[in-house]
């Protein structure tokens, strides 16, 4: 009976042993590597050629003449003869000042160079006698001295008289505001009646016909650019275009933004489409003007600069290959704000990680996510 029993706890012991035999105990670092999950990342593939939207600069449209019209002299406005909105021409009289005061001052001034140049006629006369009765020997020396004085001082008093009718005739003219160039009047101060003195702001002028862009062009392409070439603009917000053409590069670069000013004269337009105005905001495309350089400067693969991890032309990106994260060595240089292009190390159809700064590995298992 004994016998019996031990043999059935054996029978029993094997058949346990058996049925665990085909479930093997998983060590515990094996566990956790069925476990791990894919780290999900964002992948690209770089770019051929860049989208025009990088190669862009936003500025502003102001008048290349604009002007802040004054009072050269003192009294009332007696005529205002333009208003807001006019359009004027050069040498237009805009305003009068009383100007009785300056008239009846170049009258007398005329009146004086008149007198004085008399004066002088008499004594040209008397001089060229007294040198005739001189060279005779029937004057004496000191009557030729004394002609000879008379007529220098009768010839500075012509001069003087004349200099004092100059000055009274430019008062006279000061009484008259006159337009220095073709423009619109953009804002008036003082009306007829008001007393004006020298100084005194009347009216603000504007030529509309001869405009500029000022754009604040990122340092990193705008060495592409080139004085002289033209650029397509639109206007914001209704998206009208129009052309203008470089005429300036800055000299210094914003230490705050990092960009250069660049000036750009407005050419004039082909239609009749939206007229530009001083103050709006355009938006101006350089990429015309960048695809215009040689073809070598343009070659490459360009990706956005969080892609790669780099200390100069040095760097790293991580290259998405069977589902893990392959490190790739490359070689890039810095194109435009946020994109660097890759010279050496990466075929143009292969997928990048778009952040380099994940804690990845090479073999680390990897999910593209959009």
């Amino acid at each position: 009976m004994k016998k019996s029993l031990m043999a059935a706890a054996v029978a029993v012991a094997v058949v346990a042993a058996g049925c665990g035999g085909n479930k093997p105990v998983t060590p515990p670092q094996a566990a956790a590597q069925v476990v791990q999950k894919p780290v999900g990342v964002r992948a690209v593939t770089p770019a051929a050629q860049l989208e025009s939207s990088v190669l862009q600069a936003t500025g502003s449209v102001r008048a290349r003449q604009a002007a802040t019209l004054s009072a050269q002299a003192s009294g009332p406005l007696t005529r205002v003869t333009v208003d807001v909105g006019d359009k004027v021409k050069r040498g237009q009289v805009l305003a009068q000042i009383d100007a009785s005061n300056a008239r009846i001052a170049a009258d007398q001034a005329r009146a004086s160079k008149a007198a004085a140049e008399a004066a002088l006629d008499g004594a040209t006369t008397e001089v060229e006698r007294a040198r005739t009765l001189a060279q005779s020997g029937s004057l004496p020396r000191a009557s030729l001295d004394k002609a000879e004085v008379g007529y220098r001082q009768a010839k500075a008093q012509v001069e003087q008289a004349a200099a004092a009718l100059a000055s009274a005739q430019e008062a006279l003219r000061d009484a008259s505001l006159t337009a220095p160039f073709d423009g619109v009047i953009t804002s008036k101060s003082k009306n007829q009646g008001d007393y004006v003195s020298p100084g005194t702001a009347i009216f603000g002028l504007v030529n509309t016909d001869a405009l500029e862009v000022r754009a604040a062009v990122p340092e990193a392409f705008v060495d592409r650019v080139k004085m002289g070439t033209l650029v397509k603009g639109t206007l914001n917000p209704s998206g009208a275009p129009f052309e203008a053409k470089v005429r300036s590069l800055g000299a210094t670069i914003d230490e705050q933004t990092r960009t250069v000013e660049v000036l750009a004269d407005v050419l004039p337009a082909k239609d009749e489409g939206a007229r530009l105005r001083a103050g709006a905001l355009v938006e101006l495309d350089f990429s015309a003007t960048l695809a215009s350089d040689d073809a070598q400067a343009q070659a490459g693969l360009f990706l956005p600069a969080q892609a790669v991890n780099a200390k100069g032309q040095q760097g790293f990106v991580w290259v998405v290959r069977d589902g893990k994260a392959q490190r790739r060595d490359v070689k890039v240089e810095r194109v435009l704000p946020g994109f660097v292009r890759v010279v050496q190390g990466l075929g143009p159809a292969e997928r990048v990680v778009a952040d380099a700064s994940l804690p990845l590995q090479d073999g680390t298992a990897v999910q593209v996510v959009q």
